[in-house]
């Protein structure tokens, strides 16, 4: 997209030059005056202003400062015939972005404008950044009013701010990795950098070289020495996803860390220093592992210190409704479809599948529903086979039930008419203990308990 130009200047001839030059490459608009241009940026602000600086009437120093007080925060870039020391000072000090001489040079006017332009949007890229980063803050960011998470969210508040080892324990799925970001969010680190590693995806013989980096010709490739992990996650939270894929040589390094503070990289003898918050989570029973000789003892009794499991999404089916609320928010402006709500037969769908793949399932669920729908809300047609199909089985099971309930009542009934009402006889006729009739009788209504 084009960035869009306002030229300001009083002069006709001056206007259509710097329209003829820049019109190739951005959109422009121009104005006789401030007071025009003014008027029209409240509406529409532009990306980047040039103004002359004397005007009569309202000169461009003045509009600038116009331009600031009403909040068009676009750069200014001022021009001027009556150059000058003290007036380029005074241009920059009320926050022109640059100044230029008349008569300019329009490849000169095209550079600075092209650099106004780049500075605009690394601007609201930074905007972008800063309110994900203000989201991720938040412990709402994490979904849940099941008793299960809102107890995770207490365990986070408590444990965030400080620098205790966390493991992170549940199914693949269930967001192991949000939660690590939501302590690194709330933590005193938050500033500094979270850094992440799936242990499970990294070949065991560069495992070494990505956790604490190498020096040059440590090995057969190692062309220049390069920081491993732990290097750029300094200051902030390394997290270590599937802990348990981590080999049995590493482990004991990595423990060195959680003692000491310290690593050496490989194909060094100097130890370098470590200020990381250490985070990791797993899918697996490390205790079970530990029991094998798999995975080291003391490693994971010092990453156990503070264990945060978090719920299987079938634990937490009260969530499910919000969840898929936010998933039909967060993808239907990327794939350019309607917020639709789920229908009442496809929330009873959802919440009747048993999730074998957690949040991420439910989430690519919802994308897939959006992107299939066709009415205005999100279908049982929408759904996947094997969510629908949960369902039919579900009330397969129920249509079971409630025939076998049915042929028990009349057999009981039947019973009690053969043994004239007597429960003792009864319970003879069948071969049940008498506790065990009278139970049975109960649940049908048959006798009052």
């Amino acid at each position: 997209m084009k960035p869009r130009i306002a030229v300001i200047d009083d002069l006709e001839p001056a206007r259509q030059v710097m329209a003829r030059v820049l019109g190739s490459s951005c959109g422009v608009s121009t104005y006789d005056s401030v007071q025009a241009a003014l008027s029209a940026f409240e509406l529409d602000p532009p990306d980047v202003i040039i103004t002359d600086l004397r005007m009569p009437g309202m000169d461009g120093l003045t509009g600038l400062k116009l331009f600031r007080e009403r909040g068009i925060d676009a750069p200014v870039i001022v021009l001027t015939a009556y150059a000058s020391v003290e007036t380029a000072v005074d241009a920059m000090k009320a926050g022109a972005f640059e100044y230029l001489r008349k008569p300019v040079d329009p490849e000169a006017l095209e550079l600075l404008v092209k650099r106004a332009a780049e500075h605009v949007g690394l601007r609201k890229e930074n905007a972008r950044l800063r309110r994900e980063l203000q989201a991720s803050r938040s412990v709402q960011g994490i979904l849940g009013k099941s008793a299960a998470m809102q107890q995770v969210l207490e365990i986070l508040e408590r444990v965030a701010p400080t620098d205790v080892p966390v493991l992170i324990e549940g199914e693949s799925g269930t967001g192991k990795d949000l939660i690590a970001r939501a302590l690194h969010a709330m933590s005193r680190r938050a500033s500094k950098p979270y850094v992440a590693l799936n242990m499970s995806a990294v070949p065991e013989q560069l495992a070494e070289s990505e956790l604490f980096g190498h020096e040059k010709g440590a090995f057969s490739g190692a062309n220049m020495a390069r920081p491993g992990f732990f290097a750029a996650a300094e200051g902030g939270t390394f997290f270590l996803d599937e802990i348990g894929s981590l080999s049995q040589p590493l482990q004991p390094k990595l423990l060195r860390v959680l003692q000491d503070g310290d690593y050496i990289p490989v194909g060094s003898r100097q130890a370098r220093k470590a200020d990381v918050r250490i985070v990791c989570a797993t899918n697996e029973d490390l205790k079970s592992k530990v029991a094998s000789g798999a995975f080291r003892e003391d490693l994971y009794y010092r990453i156990h210190v503070m264990p945060v499991r978090l719920p299987p999404l079938r634990e937490r089916r009260e969530d499910i409704p919000l969840l898929v609320e936010h998933f039909v928010k967060k993808h239907a402006q990327r794939l350019n479809r309607p917020e639709l709500p789920a229908s009442p037969a496809a929330l009873k769908a959802l919440l009747d599948y048993r999730w074998p793949g957690n949040v991420r399932e439910l989430e690519n669920c919802v994308e897939r529903a959006l992107l299939l729908a066709r009415s205005e809300t999100l279908s049982v047609e929408d759904l996947p086979p094997e969510v629908t199909a949960a369902g039919e089985v579900e009330a397969q099971e129920g249509s079971y039930r409630r025939e076998r309930d049915d042929w028990e009542q009349r057999y009981l009934s039947a019973l009690l008419r053969e043994a004239s009402g007597s429960v003792a006889k009864a319970a003879e006729l069948a071969g049940l203990h008498r506790s065990t009739l009278y139970e049975k009788l109960a649940r049908h209504g048959l006798v009052t308990a």
